[in-house]
């Protein structure tokens, strides 16, 4: 039963990626105009041919290293804030109007604001954090939230250390919301950064790669990048689901 269920859960994304494939190429053969839409087999040539340029992986590294800490620096105080709100009711009305301020201002703004104000090399980086700082906090709260009620008053009524609460509560009983959340959210991360390495003109980067092969039509290796960009981003959150459920099994 087990094999089957793996066989099925295989399955289903190779159709999904088989179908975005077979429309791609039969869109390539309507228009029939390798500038405006290449075919698949195209892009695919452009994307094998980025793995003998050394410029590739120095762009892939660079764009992953301000993912992954830019999204460390959303995640940490994001868990934080979710715990403070949920412990203390005067703290959440100090949190709550917070993060609906910082949810409000388009992403576009602060995208073009920070260019101006940073370095092309660190404004990626804090335009991600700045704009998943609130969906994880969201998350991470609707997680602490589930936690049984009784299960607190209880670590109340036997005086429980806040650490300890912490770290034999609060963080295994949120564990499957709080990976869930950072799969999704470290995947959008990815996106955020390469946008904005693509307005800030951030050297060795996806984003700038992007942004040169647009300025000199060549669609092929656009969407070449496009494909490494979404490759990097389905493996992330992958990897992240598949050591949540690791982790959710040990608990």
């Amino acid at each position: 039963m087990k094999v089957y269920k793996r066989l099925i859960n295989c399955i289903f994304p190779i159709l999904v990626v088989a179908a975005i494939f077979l429309a791609w190429w039969i869109a390539a053969l309507a228009i029939n105009a390798s500038l405006i839409l290449p075919s698949p087999s195209e892009s695919l040539r452009a994307f094998f041919a980025y793995f003998g340029e050394a410029s590739f992986w120095r762009a892939i590294g660079n764009t992953m290293w301000r993912s992954l800490y830019s999204f460390v620096f959303s995640f940490v105080p994001a868990i934080v804030f979710a715990l403070l709100a949920n412990r203390y009711r005067y703290a959440r009305k100090l949190i709550d109007p917070f993060i609906a301020f910082i949810r409000s201002v388009p992403t576009m703004s602060v995208i073009l604001i920070l260019i101006i104000w940073l370095n092309p090399k660190i404004a990626p980086a804090v335009v991600a954090i700045i704009v998943i700082f609130p969906t994880l906090y969201s998350s991470f709260s609707a997680a602490v939230s589930s936690i049984d009620a009784k299960l607190v008053q209880m670590s109340a009524v036997y005086r429980v250390s806040m650490a300890e609460r912490i770290w034999k509560l609060y963080l295994p009983n949120m564990a499957p919301g709080l990976f869930e959340g950072s799969a999704s959210g470290f995947s959008l991360n990815i996106k955020l950064v390469i946008a904005a390495e693509a307005l800030a003109h951030t050297t060795a980067s996806i984003g700038s790669m992007m942004n040169f092969s647009q300025a000199l039509l060549e669609t092929q290796d656009l969407f070449a990048l496009t494909i490494a960009a979404v490759i990097l981003s389905v493996v992330c959150e992958w990897a992240i689901r598949l050591v949540g459920r690791a982790v959710i099994r040990w608990k």
